[in-house]
């Protein structure tokens, strides 16, 4: 329970954050550099801009050159043309399509054009070799070898079958256009295979020094951890063994001490034991250890003893509470708002009456602290105001809540509701 009237601006903060986050998503939109996009990312990228520009320039090229250098009708040159080029686009991302549209538009446009003049090149005209070495190129860079090997084979095959299957007599200069054509598309195959195993390695690389980096990151937080550690241990675990063992000694020490200072001292020594016991877990949970303590967890049953720990301050604490059986994690959240609440109600109402009450109708279990005014005007003992946070955050992830806030009277109250059904609670299921 945090003072009242020294709360932070939670929303202002929120919103701060928030314009902080969209400014920086507006940023990493903008630009091109290696901590916002990955070598895969860009490489799909300049893969798809750069094929479907070579795609365009390669229609507005071949589709007026097959019309009019190949004497084909205007129509059948502009849908070949189109198709074929529009292969080296799907390759990108489908190779069957790419494959399957790539080797039936080449075999049209061959047909098309088989009645050329003898000088143009034919069964492969120029814009026709290059859109299949586009292709080839592509799918050797964006996929499996076997997809370039595939359609080097098919247009192999087409170089060898058409011409004798579309004309009567193979010229010389069919030959050599068809060498042509088989080699080069090789030679891009072979380069896009390259290409493409040294992207792989490039972008493995890059997920190495990623994964080099978290785990370096995770050994940082680790050994700040275990700095954390040590620093609680050496600034609060001797002070606190001090006072466990002057407390406990006290009798001995200053013999014939009334028998309700004895009591006194034996109480400030069990809750200094209590304290060791909880922070040396805190330590083994900052240490990462495997073997942290697996004592017990606070539970609904131990408020009444937390009571009347705390009564033993000199607080007036009336306490109402209930044997009902809850989800542990109901019951331990219970019992931190009540030792928050209490604690709060220690150190910014001294002096005030602390009513507790704990009831459960089988459905919700409701925790309620309230505190009269202050009966001493005491400066209120300095806290990290994480309290309310904390409580709050606990009940909101079982599905419950959290209300506070001055009573009529000029006390406080803290009003906690927890559901107990199981299905009610997400971190139960």
């Amino acid at each position: 329970m945090d003072h009242p009237h020294a709360r932070p601006q939670v929303p202002s903060a929120v919103a701060a954050a928030s314009r902080g986050a969209r400014y920086w998503r507006l940023r990493s939109l903008t630009r091109l550099d290696l901590s916002t996009f990955s070598i895969a990312r860009r490489e799909v990228v300049w893969m798809w801009t750069v094929v479907s520009v070579a795609a365009v320039a390669l229609v507005a090229v071949g589709w007026p050159v097959t019309a009019s250098g190949y004497d084909t009708h205007p129509a059948a040159a502009m849908a070949l043309t189109i198709v074929h080029c529009a292969a080296a686009i799907m390759a990108v991302r489908w190779a069957w399509a790419g494959l399957g549209a790539s080797i039936p538009a080449a075999l049209g446009l061959m047909i098309v054009t088989a009645n050329a003049a003898p000088e143009w090149p034919w069964p492969w005209p120029v814009t026709v070799l290059l859109t299949h070495c586009l292709t080839v190129f592509v799918l050797a860079l964006r996929h499996s070898w076997y997809w370039a090997a595939s359609l080097w084979l098919a247009g192999a095959m087409l170089t060898v079958l058409a011409p004798a299957l579309i004309v009567d007599d193979t010229g010389q200069s069919a030959v050599a256009n068809g060498v042509v054509l088989v080699s080069l598309s090789a030679a891009i195959a072979l380069v896009g295979v390259l290409v493409r195993l040294w992207i792989l390695s490039v972008v493995r690389m890059e997920q190495a020094e990623r994964l080099s980096a978290a785990e370096a990151g995770r050994r940082r937080e680790l050994e700040e951890r275990n700095r954390i550690a040590r620093e609680l241990h050496d600034v609060v675990a001797h002070s606190m063994s001090v006072i466990t063992v002057q407390a406990s000694t006290a009798r001995y020490r200053q013999p014939g001490l009334d028998e309700t200072i004895q009591q006194e001292f034996e109480e400030i020594a069990a809750s200094s034991r209590r304290a060791l016991s909880e922070m040396r877990g805190l330590l083994g949970l900052l240490r990462g250890h495997d073997t942290a303590p697996t004592a017990p967890m606070p539970s609904l049953s131990d408020i009444a003893e937390l009571v009347r720990s705390t009564r033993a301050s000199g607080a007036e604490i009336a306490y109402e509470g209930t044997e009902a059986v809850v989800p542990d994690a109901v019951g331990l959240t219970a019992f931190r708002v009540v030792q928050e609440a209490l604690s709060n109600a220690l150190r910014h109402a001294p002096g005030s009456a602390i009513t507790v009450t704990v009831t459960d109708d089988g459905h919700d279990l409701r925790v309620r602290i309230t505190n009269t005014v202050p009966a001493r005007s005491d400066d209120p003992t300095p806290g990290a105001r994480l309290g309310l946070a904390g409580i709050r955050e606990r009940a909101v992830a079982l599905g419950g809540t959290v209300t506070s806030g001055p009573t009529p009277d000029g006390g406080f109250e803290l009003a906690a509701t927890l559901p107990v059904g199981e299905d009610e609670h997400p971190l139960l299921a």
